[in-house]
């Protein structure tokens, strides 16, 4: 059984060696990127006044003004005709997120194992597996963001305490702070604990319900490992924004520079990090067979 360091130091070595691990992740910001935009231009679109922006509108403050008003009564008119619709198109839009999401995450699980169990990788991994289980992946992220929300319950105290204005009660206000904190240490302590649910479901072809509950035996007889390689990652992923932050912060171009971070997070950090994940499941669970040339899918 390797160590958390050998692992982390081999993990590293094989992603040089596959590069191409930073594919799903870069599929999937760029398909729903492209099933937002148009949504997001028809709804402005739709919101804009008939009248348009033309060069003769903004000439002064009254057309300012009166701009600001065509505006406020084209959106006054969304909400009373397309805001039913817009909810739906929205919701079926979040939907398919979360299933592309689901797709590609499963797809970046299955080519990182190939990459451990052969050496290299290749997309046929993230299609094949991406296929198998990405609904399954896509109830478990749904059973996660559920489980998350039952943390809401600590939040319950403040609004039960039947303040309407916090200001004027500095008890709510105790409560509701207390509350806050105690639903983001939950949290905190769920992603932990379920951390490895997509390898899981993966790895080992579960049901969502079958790969929280084996999630929360791992974590049982792994508590060390996956705490470590949890903060490992933490911790590179909020140096990256600092890093990022410290830059953009003293520099012109923005922008741009903040562009390059979030590039540097999906072409190394994440699937950097999915290998560790990927390698350490497979490890703990003797499936890492170092010694075997397999291609498991």
């Amino acid at each position: 059984m390797e160590e958390i360091g050998e692992l982390i130091g081999k993990g590293f070595g094989i992603w040089r060696s596959n590069l191409n691990l930073c594919i799903p992740f870069l599929l999937s910001i760029i398909l729903s990127m492209i099933l937002a935009m148009p949504v997001l231009a028809a709804f402005f679109v739709t919101s804009m006044p008939e009248t348009g922006m033309n060069s003769t509108l903004l000439q002064n403050e009254e057309d300012m003004q009166e701009l600001i008003a065509q505006m406020q009564g084209s959106l006054d008119r969304l909400e009373e005709d397309m805001i039913l619709p817009m909810v739906a198109l929205f919701l079926v839009l979040i939907i398919v997120f979360y299933l592309i999401n689901a797709f590609f995450t499963a797809g970046a699980i299955g080519m990182a194992r190939q990459a451990l169990d052969i050496g290299k990788s290749d997309t046929g991994a993230m299609w094949a597996v991406g296929k198998r289980h990405f609904f399954n992946m896509f109830l478990a992220n749904l059973l996660l963001g559920l489980l998350t929300l039952a943390g809401l319950i600590f939040i319950l105290p403040a609004l039960a305490h039947g303040a309407t204005s916090f200001q004027s009660d500095s008890q709510a206000i105790g409560l509701a702070a207390v509350g806050l904190l105690l639903f983001i240490l939950y949290a905190l302590v769920l992603s932990v604990v379920l951390v490895t649910m997509p390898y899981a479901l993966v790895i080992q072809e579960l049901g969502p319900v079958q790969a929280v509950l084996a999630s929360l035996n791992f974590f049982r007889y792994n508590k060390f490992d996956v705490t470590i390689l949890w903060l490992v990652v933490a911790a590179l992923s909020l140096g990256l924004q600092m890093i990022g932050g410290a830059i953009t912060s003293g520099e012109a171009n923005g922008a741009q520079l903040s562009a390059i971070n979030g590039l540097v997070n999906l072409l190394v950090l994440a699937p950097l990090s999915n290998l560790w994940w990927t390698r350490l499941y497979m490890n703990r669970k003797g499936l890492l067979r170092i010694d075997e040339v397999r291609d498991p899918w």
